[in-house]
């Protein structure tokens, strides 16, 4: 590869994982009657996908690695597909066709294809670790001074914005669960002094962010570095499974125990959701209601009209509302092929596999699933991970 071209790619990266976790950091501007608007992580991505686009179709993939990634492929062009029919048939075309563009058809191709494809023929692997390093410290740095001044205004259970950054201090939280595993089992890096000291300050700021999704995403990735009888946690039969049906039920009942209203609230906005995102999907059972319909959709009953704008949360519920059910069986096709490879693949003592599972385990309870905070992790991690058994 240039050298030129390795630096620029490199810079490139750098820039996307500093501003990786912050989805209301973005540059506006107003374009005659249209208001352009972007992330800057996507900016950065979309600046950084054709250098790795190129890169791949030069070095090509690595044997052990077409097979899954054609699958993952295949399963992923069922749900664009779903989703191309139900915004062409949607009562809102125009907005849905955007939204598909903007989120399934983008986050694929410069993420899945450029950014993966980048991460899986650089060589400067090493300076990718070090930017994530950095990355995660600022955002660590970032959420436990929102969490202190949050808790000492009497608010620790409820969420609160940091202008320009995002709208819900959760969010941060989220994102940094599966890049802490990622960073800690970093393949060929044993965690040094900084390293370490950076993740057990990234664990403080999700415990003070009071996120229970990302609580639960981290404790499934931690079962695969905390040892017992020389074998990892995660090796118990079941222990994975139950940490997620514990963590579920601690995240649906634990009002019952704190009394907290704010608690209560968040569920039953919850099950507004959820009862939405069913309406649609019975709808429109097959391809779904269209990309973006769950934002837009509005009910008028007491009292789930509140969440009207409100994105589904849960990728089941956003997927199977917006996309029904051959998309999701799309998705499911392409995270199954995905983890069966990457599962196959995993050494005790890596991040790749738990920081994979950590990203899906997120998305069973967010809204991040077309969105920077999910995609970069998920890019460096199949990058890495596809050519971690192919050499260097």
């Amino acid at each position: 590869m240039n050298r030129w071209v390795s630096l620029i790619g490199a810079i490139l990266l750098g820039l996307l994982l500093l501003v990786w976790p912050y989805i209301d950091l973005e540059l506006a501007a107003p374009i005659g009657r249209w208001a352009f608007n972007a992330p800057l992580a996507d900016l950065a991505a979309l600046l950084l996908a054709p250098l790795g686009a190129f890169s791949l179709l030069a070095v090509g993939l690595p044997p052990s690695a077409r097979r899954p990634l054609m699958l993952a492929a295949s399963g992923y062009a069922v749900l664009l597909a779903a989703g191309l029919v139900g915004a062409l048939v949607s009562n809102e075309a125009a907005a849905a066709l955007h939204e598909w563009v903007r989120k399934p058809l983008f986050f694929g191709l410069v993420y899945g294809v450029g950014v993966a494809g980048w991460m899986l023929t650089t060589e400067r692997t090493e300076a990718a670790r070090r930017g994530l390093v950095v990355a995660v410290a600022v955002c660590t740095a970032v959420s436990l001074v929102t969490s202190a001044g949050r808790i000492l205004a009497g608010d620790t259970l409820w969420f609160q914005d940091v202008q320009g950054l995002t709208n819900n201090h959760k969010t941060l939280a989220v994102a940094l669960a599966p890049a802490l595993p990622l960073l800690w089992g970093w393949p060929g890096h044993v965690p040094d002094r900084l390293t370490k000291t950076v993740v057990a300050l990234g664990a403080l700021g999700l415990v003070a962010s009071m996120s229970r999704t990302a609580w639960i995403s981290a404790a499934v990735a931690a079962s695969f570095f905390v040892m017992w009888r020389g074998r990892p946690l995660a090796a118990l039969r079941g222990l994975v499974p139950a940490l997620l049906v514990i963590g579920v039920l601690a995240a649906t009942y634990g009002h019952r125990v704190t009394g907290s209203l704010a608690q209560k609230d968040a569920l039953r906005s919850r099950h507004s959701l959820d009862k939405r995102a069913w309406s649609l999907w019975v709808e429109s059972p097959l391809h779904g209601a269209g990309p973006g319909a769950s934002v837009r959709a509005e009910v008028s009953t007491f009292p789930d009209y509140r969440v009207n704008g409100v994105d589904a949360h849960g990728v089941i519920q956003k997927v199977g509302s917006e996309y029904g059910v051959v998309g999701l069986s799309g998705l499911f096709a392409t995270i199954g092929a995905l983890g069966l490879a990457l599962g196959r693949r995993h050494r005790v003592g890596e991040g790749l596999w738990p920081a994979f599972l950590a990203l899906h385990v997120n998305l069973l309870f967010s809204t991040e699933t077309f969105s920077q905070t999910h995609w970069a992790i998920l890019a460096l991690v199949l990058g890495l991970g596809f050519r971690a058994r192919a050499g260097p």
